[in-house]
Parts: C-alpha cells; sequence; structure tokens
C-alpha cells in the first residue's frame, strides 16, 4: 500500500507542471468583416473561428508573445505586424487579428500591375521593358523581405493570369444572359400585338429565343466552372457565393421557372396561325394569349431589370 501511494505522489507533481495553460481568445477580421470558420495556426496548433469569427486555445501560461499564421496561402497577416501577437495579461480579453487578401496587399498589386505592363510593352516591342524588369525584381526583393517566397510569387502570378482569363468569360456570360432574356422580353411584347397582323413577327421571335437559348446553356453548363475558378483566383469567398446567388436567380428564378413557361403561349400562337384552332374560338384564344404575355412579360422584365444592376455591381468588385 505505501509503494502506491509513493507512486501516485511522484506521478502529481508532473500532473501539476503539464496543467499550466491558459486560454488565448482572439477575433479574425478580413474584408472589413469576422472571418467565419477558419482555421488560423497559433503557435505552430491549429484553432478555428466560429460564426463570430471567435477562436481560444491553450497556451503556456508563461508565453508572452505568440506567432500566427494563415492556414493556406489565401491569406496573409495584416496586423499585428509580422504576426507576432502579445498575449494579455487578463485571458477574458479578446485579441483581434487582421488578415488580408494575399492578392490584395498594395505589393502584390505594384508587383502584378508592372508585370501586367511588362507584358503589354514587350507585345508593342516597346524599350521600356528593361526599366520594368528593374522595377519587378526590385519589388519582388522587397517582397522577399517581407517574408513571401518565390512560391508565393508564382502564386500571385498564377491568380492574376487565372483573373485575365476568365474575367471577360463570367462577365460575358452574365451579360448577354440578361441582354438576351430582355430582348427576349421585348419580342414577347412585339408577338402579342403584331404575330396576330404579319406571322413573320413569330420568325423575328424565333431567333431572339434562339439566342436566349444558347445564353442560358453558356452560363447553365458553365456554372461549376465559373464558381470554382471564382474560388480558386480571387481572394474574397463572398464572390464566390455572390456569384452562386446571381447565377441561381437567372438559371432557376428567372430562366427555367418564368421564361421557359413561356414557350407555351408561342406554341399557342403557331396553333392559332395552323388553323389548330377553331374560327369560333379564335378571338377568344386571341385575347387570352395577349391577356397572358401583358400579365407576365413586365414583371419578368422588371426582375432582369433587377438583376442587372446586380450583375453590374457584382462585375465591379470582381473587376477590383
Amino acid at each position: 500500500m505505501k509503494a502506491i501511494v509513493c507512486i501516485l505522489s511522484l506521478c502529481v507533481p508532473g500532473f501539476s507542471g503539464y496543467s499550466q495553460t491558459t486560454v488565448f481568445k482572439g477575433q479574425l477580421l478580413a474584408n472589413n468583416s469576422v472571418l467565419k470558420n477558419y482555421t488560423i495556426i497559433i503557435n505552430g496548433k491549429p484553432a478555428t473561428t466560429d460564426d463570430s469569427g471567435v477562436f481560444s486555445t491553450a497556451i503556456s501560461s508563461s508565453a508572452n508573445q505568440l506567432t500566427v499564421q494563415p492556414s493556406d496561402k489565401n491569406y496573409i497577416i495584416s496586423y499585428p505586424t509580422g504576426g507576432r501577437v502579445l498575449v494579455p495579461k487578463d485571458p477574458l480579453l479578446l485579441t483581434q487579428i487582421v488578415l488580408e487578401g494575399f492578392q490584395s496587399n498594395d505589393q502584390i498589386k505594384s508587383y502584378l500591375a508592372t508585370l501586367a505592363q511588362l507584358k503589354d510593352a514587350a507585345k508593342k516591342g516597346q524599350s521600356e521593358t528593361k526599366a520594368l524588369q528593374v522595377k519587378i525584381d526590385s519589388i519582388a526583393a522587397n517582397l522577399k523581405k517581407a517574408g513571401y517566397s518565390n512560391d508565393d510569387l508564382r502564386m500571385a502570378r498564377e491568380r492574376q493570369d487565372g483573373i485575365d482569363l476568365f474575367y471577360p468569360e463570367i462577365s460575358g456570360a452574365l451579360q448577354n444572359y440578361i441582354l438576351q432574356a430582355q430582348s427576349l422580353m421585348i419580342a414577347f411584347k412585339f408577338i402579342g400585338v403584331y404575330a396576330f397582323v404579319n406571322i413573320n413577327a413569330l420568325t423575328q421571335y424565333a431567333q431572339t429565343q434562339s439566342g436566349f437559348n444558347q445564353a442560358f446553356e453558356k452560363l447553365y453548363i458553365n456554372y461549376p466552372t465559373y464558381s470554382k475558378k471564382i474560388g480558386d483566383y480571387w481572394d474574397d469567398p463572398s464572390l464566390q457565393k455572390t456569384f452562386e446567388g446571381i447565377a441561381d436567380s437567372l438559371i432557376y428564378g428567372i430562366g427555367k421557372n418564368q421564361i421557359v413557361p413561356l414557350n407555351d403561349l408561342k406554341n399557342q400562337i403557331n396553333k392559332y396561325f395552323q388553323n389548330q384552332v377553331p374560327d369560333k374560338d379564335k378571338d377568344k384564344v386571341k385575347k387570352e394569349i395577349q391577356s397572358q404575355i401583358e400579365a407576365q412579360v413586365p414583371g419578368i422584365t422588371d426582375q432582369l431589370n433587377a438583376m442587372e444592376l446586380r450583375v453590374k455591381q457584382f462585375l465591379s468588385r470582381l473587376k477590383n
């Protein structure tokens, strides 16, 4: 029995020493808002934020300073400088840590902008390419002093190349969808009035319908790719969610749920002119078709106009 007591007594100091820890709490901010569900590295150990951007982790009670690092290459530590955080004396205090999108860093922006100038000058055979290369090398040297590696700079170039490639593609797909859908609504108004006077109005409508179908298919098919590329190349996670919300509204909310069903009206007009409607019912059918167009098209047009503004705002963010 004495032996057992002796063993336990030897173990107690060990446990006591191991338990000398305290809790460090912090809050992550990025793009002027809290950064939710993001894993930050504190002294080499991961800690994940909640919906308020707050994390907590156990640290040594003797620690006066911690090293904070992002868990991926999407962000860099903007504040505190160098990712060195002083531990507050009161463990209940919340330390704010500001992250910055990797591509948003001013020196990275300058580096990439100068690279773009160099590419443009090289295409034109201009003589200032040497001076631009010297500027690029100088900026790169400063970035390396600040802790950026060659891999970081390569990643920044690859991201910018991706943005240069996909911004025109994404913006073109969204803007063309809006344009073709608006043109289709104008065409519906047109056939509602003129198709019963001149059947050629249906031919013009068919051309507009074809343009919309192509725009719809392009956005529908490429939706997953566009969403992924926004997540890959742009450093603001909210842009991907904003794009998905816009695409869902255009493809499903407006396209499949409201525009596609209007094809039934076109089919009714075709039957009208193909003598599939009894003469005695023609006037009634004509008024029903015109009434449906008047009831549905203005509402869809208003939604498209609102989406046009939403797309413009999104593309402005995507471009900048």
